[in-house]
Parts: C-alpha cells; structure tokens; sequence
C-alpha cells in the first residue's frame, strides 16, 4: 500500500488533500512513512483530482528475450494496486514468467489463455487466480505455444486478445497488464490489435536496440494490415549502470532516435530485482527504499497517466503535482 508520507512528498500535495480520506493526524508523532493509505482511500483521492480510471490495456513486448518485459508487466501490476486501480495480469508467455515470479503456477486442469479465449465469457471468471498482491492473474504454460496453431485465422488474431480483454473489463477491472512472448508468434499479434499502449523494452546491447526498430515495424504493418489505430508506444531502457559509457552512449542513442517514445528516467540497475524474485515478490514489497522501488514508481505514473491539478480556491493557481 502506498503510505502517507509518498503522497505527501508528491509535487503540489498537501496534508489537506488528504483531509476526511485517512485517519490520521499530523500533528501527533506518528511515522508517516509506515502509516498507509489502502488503495480504495488512495483512488478516492485520485478520482477527485481528475484521474482517470476507465479501461485500458497496457502490454510489454519486445521480439527479443532478456528486456525486463515480465519484471516490468509484474512491477507494473503490482504497484498499479496501490494507486487504486484493478488490474488483471495476462500471461501469454508459454514459458509462464510472470506466473513464476508471483508464484503462481496452473494445474494440469487449470486453463490458460488457448483454453479460454474463443468464450471467455464463460471461461475467464474461473481462470483468473487472485494473488495476494491484488492482481487478478491469468497463468501461462507451455500449452499456450498451441495458439500459432489456434490462431492461424487473421481474424482469430484480431479478436483473441482484443475479446478477451473485453471481458476483463466486464469483470469490473480497469487495467490489463500483458507480458508477450520474445517473437513475432500470434499471441503478440493479437495483442497488438488489443492494446492501448506497447512498451517496449530494451538493454544496451546492439541486438535489444535492433529489437526496438523490428517491433516498432511490426507494430505500424499489423495495424495497418487490420486497419486499426496505432496504439502508443513507449520505449523503456532497462538495465541503465551510470558506471558505464556504454549505457550513457545508448540512452543519448534513444533519446535522438525515440524523442516522444523513450520513458524517463530509465531504469538503472539494483540487485534488489532478483532479491525479491527469489521470494516471489516485487520491490515494492515492505518500505526499503531502493532506485528500482523509485525508477519503477515514475514508470508506473507514466503509463497510468495518473496526474492531478490540485484543487484550490484561488482561480489563479495552476499548479499540477504528477502521482
């Protein structure tokens, strides 16, 4: 959950924001930064600024592997709880990554997305696993790699993703997270033709920057092929280490190359990552502060355009503070 003292330290946020939503008094010696606001208060904030909760799609793809594709869709999930919204996690990966790093791993009888998504309907309120975190989770397993065969029609791959999303937003969820497989298969094709916005990660070696173009291409001719609006695309550079030219020389690469994609800052690099995977977690697990908490928190702002003008009597003041 997101505490007191992380909405206090937001540009143009104020303890009278606040006021009537959280129990809790300033005055009196109380450490802020373990008092927490739950999501539901934090969205009655948020939606009284302006922000906006309707549906969307959000999916990380990159034709090549190893990106911080699933770390991001997971983070992204996860943290999107705590700025109130209702995500639900789609893992179309037949390696099952994102499933992995929750924990989660279907059954044998459990579906997965080639199970459910000719009637999701029907089949995807049973499918979801609820994870402690919030997120609503669709699993993935290497029965998924059977869709380059279910999807063989064109207009299977325009509606699969895009029904299925549909329906989640039918379920009461205003955001769905895809984490995509690392090639040009179905599933990203359909996701394609479902999402709101694409990013795109990539490291600084010259095989992920080449990634970058190839799916930015695929992207532009599978709209146009089906005749659908360019979803926006974002371009995210993971892995950054200041300690090396190398990772400068590549953001000044992207910054020229992608001036209106490239998300920023970028997100350096922190063992913390692989600590929480161990015990299937996320960095935003407990209140350690860490750069991959911080860089992770911008770029989750970022994509849910979650930013507020702070209300105020007088007519004259335009601040804006950015959640």
């Amino acid at each position: 959950m997101l505490s007191y003292s992380e909405l206090l330290n937001i540009e143009g946020a104020t303890p009278d924001l606040l006021a009537g939503v959280a129990d809790i008094d300033t005055a009196a010696q109380v450490d802020l930064d373990q008092a927490e606001l739950n999501p539901s208060q934090v969205r009655s904030i948020l939606e009284a600024n302006g922000v906006d909760f309707s549906p969307r799609v959000i999916a990380f793809a990159s034709l090549k592997g190893g990106t911080g594709k699933t770390t991001s869709s997971v983070t992204t999930a996860v943290r999107s709880v705590d700025y109130g919204f209702r995500p639900c996690l789609l893992d179309l990966d037949s390696q099952g990554s994102a499933s992995l790093a929750l924990g989660v791993m279907p059954k044998d009888d459990d579906d997965v997305f080639v199970d459910i998504w000719q009637k999701p309907g029907e089949s995807l309120p049973r499918a979801l696993i609820e994870h402690s975190s919030g997120v609503s989770l669709l699993p993935s397993s290497l029965d998924n790699s059977l869709l380059d065969v279910q999807l063989v029609n064109p207009g299977a791959q325009k509606s699969a993703v895009r029904e299925v999303c549909s329906t989640v937003a039918r379920e009461r969820y205003d955001l769905v997270v895809i984490d995509c497989p690392p090639s040009l298969g179905t599933a990203v094709i359909s996701t394609i033709c479902a999402a709101d916005v694409i990013v795109i990660p990539t490291n600084s070696d010259r095989f992920s920057l080449k990634a970058v173009e190839l799916t930015i291409q695929e992207i532009n001719a599978i709209c146009e092929t089906f005749g659908l609006i360019l979803p926006s695309i974002r371009v995210l550079f993971t892995k950054f280490d200041k300690r090396l030219r190398l990772a400068h020389d590549t953001l000044e690469f992207l910054s020229v190359r992608y001036p209106a994609e490239l998300i920023s800052p970028s997100i350096r690099t922190s063992s913390e990552y692989a600590k929480q995977l161990e015990v299937q977690k996320t960095v935003f697990a407990g209140r350690k502060k860490s750069v991959a908490r911080e860089d992770y928190d911008h770029l989750v702002r970022e994509l849910l355009g979650v930013k507020v003008k702070i209300a105020d009597d007088s007519p004259a003041d335009t601040r804006s503070g950015v959640f």
